[in-house]
């Protein structure tokens, strides 16, 4: 073996059989190609031109240059950078400041103290980068750690991806995504868990397990996905299927969607048909087309649906608005309206409030001062001061001052003495069938 050694010059080498010792100086390969079986040890700032081969690169103090490509085993930079014209391949690579490769990276371990920028594909199994990491076209690396941002224009597939600050890809396949900041994918995204501090816009794609942000969750094109947990707003642009949507602020969905259960804490959006089996919402909600749930619908304030309402309960406290509702268990609210009515098996009207369309159920109740249209029901109740159209009941009981339109019943009818029955009561074998 024979080592050689440049200082502070420019020498022409092509292949050594042994290492290679250069201080601040610069080597040029002949016929395009360096072959070094042993090391290329460095100081200082160090230049290489030609595709280099060789068993390991370290330096010391100082930046190296590559005019070309370059494939080693192990490569260690100290206090200094690594730029590679060409394609870099390597086991192991550990850099104090920076790497730049013009093409393409692949390596099994990636340390970088400062960025990484590549203008290829990067293929490797762990990097690691304090400030960026970029790459031009595709990176499919198992663990990504990066301390600042990473963008990836091409696809991005990694098992993890953990960044401090903010995540920028094309399409993205993964197994858990990780941003303190921002991430956002213009492609389809297809991954197991998303947490991010702050904002996560999407394409599309399929979020199989959950989507944990922050502050404001944002899909242009249809979403998959099983649970969504953010705290401030998510906006569905083609609406999506998925279990549950958790979100402390609002949620707005332009297209239909599928769910298990929607807890908001502010307000509520839905433009196209949608189906699930809960919503509660402290605020409003708003549906444009049909909303069909196997459970409940709870609204601390006003409910609309410009369409039919398919429930097993509901409760609003303020108002609900639906072409038509049709619940199985109950209704409870102080104002209804409907188009062509309410139908459930009990329906209670709070104190002072209204109704617009007919009202349909086993047992109805209308508290003190609530006013009403048609009811139709198998028991009517209606408390002090109460105003309503025309009561079609088996069981009608009416409390004082109340003021109706006319009564017909089966059974009984027991009324106060101060209850005004405009156009009288009847007593009838069978009752008219109700429009619902």
């Amino acid at each position: 073996m024979t080592d050689q050694k440049i200082y502070r010059e420019t020498t022409r080498v092509s292949e050594i059989d042994g290492n290679l010792f250069i201080e601040d100086g610069r080597a040029e390969a002949e016929n395009e190609k360096l072959s070094v079986s042993g090391g290329i040890i460095c100081q200082r700032d160090c230049e290489l031109v030609g595709d280099v081969e060789a068993d390991h690169l370290t330096c010391r103090r100082g930046d190296i240059t590559v005019r070309g490509s370059l494939k080693v085993n192990k490569i260690e930079i100290r206090d200094g950078r690594l730029t590679v014209s060409g394609s870099l391949v390597s086991k192991e690579i550990r850099v104090d400041k920076s790497l730049e490769v013009g093409r393409n990276l692949e390596a099994d371990a990636v340390r970088v103290g400062g960025s990484v920028e590549v203008n290829g594909d990067v293929d490797a199994e762990r990097v690691k980068a304090g400030g960026s990491f970029r790459v031009e076209q595709d990176s499919k690396v198992e663990y990504v750690e990066v301390g600042g941002s990473y963008k990836v224009n091409g696809k991005a597939t990694s098992r993890t991806i953990n960044v401090g600050g903010t995540f920028k890809t094309g399409e993205v396949d993964a197994e858990e995504i990780d941003v303190g900041g921002t991430f956002s994918a213009d492609g389809a995204a297809n991954v197991d868990i998303i947490d991010v501090g702050g904002t996560v816009k999407l394409a599309g794609g399929n979020i199989r397990r959950k989507i944990d942000v922050g502050g404001t969750l944002k899909a242009s094109e249809h979403l998959e996905f099983g649970d969504i947990d953010v705290g401030g707003t998510v906006k569905l642009d083609a609406g999506g299927a998925g279990q549950i949507i958790d979100v402390g602020g609002t949620l707005s969905a332009d297209g239909p969607l599928r769910f298990i259960r929607i807890d908001v804490g502010g307000s509520v959006k839905l433009n196209g048909d949608s189906s699930g089996e809960d919503i509660s919402v402290g605020g409003t909600l708003k549906a444009y087309g049909d909303l069909n749930l196997s459970n409940r619908l709870k609204v601390g304030g006003k409910a609309a649906v410009d369409g039919t309402l398919t429930v097993s309960s509901v409760r609003v406290g303020g108002k609900i608005e639906a072409d038509k509702i049709i619940a199985d268990k109950f209704i409870e609210t102080s104002n209804l309206r409907t188009r062509y009515g309410a139908k459930s098996t009990r329906i209670e009207i709070e104190r002072r409030g209204s109704v617009r369309g007919p009202l349909i159920a086993e047992i109805i109740t209308l508290k003190d001062r609530a006013s009403a249209e048609d009811i139709y029901a198998d028991r009517i109740q209606l408390r002090g001061r109460c105003r309503a159209g025309n009561l079609y009941g088996r069981v009608v009981w009416i409390d004082s001052g109340c003021d109706v339109d006319s009564v017909t019943y089966t059974e009984e009818l027991r009324a106060d003495g101060s209850v005004r029955i405009r156009n009288g009561s009847r007593k009838s074998e069978e009752l008219p069938e109700p429009p619902i």
